[in-house]
């Protein structure tokens, strides 16, 4: 039997969460799988946990204190699908839905890329028609910029997806990795607090080797307005967009970014990547509200 712990952090998004367990529970199986939700709750006062325990009884629960964001509390979940015999993890996000065969065709597309393998979702906007938040990164480049299959918010007709690419890096909205993994380049890397770390991981295990790859047939749908408030295609003020670059929570967090950069490319090269990069921001910034509206 496979066993997957599918671990999904919260924090007060009682609703959304209830979704994707709903989610989990209507999973249909041809290969043997024993699917456990492993919910982490970081301090959530919205009646997640009471929600959860009555109404998802098999879903097990890991107590944050508020103060352990993403990566934190990926770990703790990996360490809970450790303490109950998992053999696989998905990294899953409390805002996503997906169908009936997703946890197995994502399952079968891992036997057919090998035991070794990584394999993320397509990620696609939840609200109709689809666009396409995360298809694959064919390329990386020195200055660390990504080249994706299909570009991002791009429409696409599902039907017109299928398959399985090599992908450099992964976005955690859906990656299943064979546990083991973690014994060898140990558990994702909580410098990074809340935005990156499942690209610094997927990107150090492909660059050592492990086949990471991204599956077009494995979908999962996201309510691209509930995360990422600083991103630019959220349109934020200009107050927002300066405060996000401080916040090291945020998406646009200068010591992400620079700490991402350096830990990859070194401290100098790094830096200036990094410093470019935050001058992207601004010039999309300034792009996107310049653009006339509609």
């Amino acid at each position: 039997m496979n066993k997957i712990g599918a671990i999904i952090p919260t924090f007060n998004r009682k609703a959304s969460l209830r979704t994707i367990l709903t989610c989990m529970q209507a999973q249909s199986y041809t290969h043997p799988i024993t699917l456990i939700p492993i919910v982490v709750v970081d301090g959530s006062t919205d009646g997640t946990l009471e929600m959860v325990a009555d109404q998802f009884p098999a879903a097990s629960i890991v107590h944050g204190d508020g103060n352990w964001w993403y990566t934190h509390s990926i770990n703790e979940g990996i360490k809970k699908a450790r303490e109950l015999n998992c053999n696989f993890v998905l990294t899953l996000n409390d805002d996503l839905t997906f169908n009936d065969s997703y946890i197995d065709t994502i399952f079968a597309d891992h036997l057919a890329a090998g035991p070794d393998s990584v394999i993320g979702s397509i990620s696609l906007s939840a609200t109709t028609p689809r666009l396409i938040t995360f298809s694959g990164v064919s390329k990386v480049t020195r200055a660390l910029k990504e080249y994706n299959y299909l570009p991002k918010f791009s429409p696409v007709a599902e039907e017109t997806l299928s398959g399985v690419k090599p992908s450099l890096v992964l976005s955690g909205r859906g990656i299943l990795y064979p546990i083991s993994i973690f014994d060898r380049f140990g558990l994702y890397d909580e410098q990074l607090v809340q935005y990156s770390s499942e690209t610094d991981f997927t990107y150090t295990a492909s660059a050592n080797g492990v086949p990471v790859m991204i599956s077009f047939n494995a979908r999962v749908y996201e309510n691209v307005r509930m995360t990422s408030a600083g991103a630019v295609y959220n349109n934020p003020s200009l107050r927002a967009l300066l405060r996000s670059f401080r916040n090291k929570y945020s998406i646009n967090s200068w010591y992400k970014t620079r700490y991402f950069a350096t830990k990859h490319r070194g401290l100098l090269t790094g830096s200036l990547i990094a410093i470019l990069r935050m001058a992207g921001v601004v010039k999309n910034f300034v792009v996107v509200k310049l653009k006339p509206k509609k």
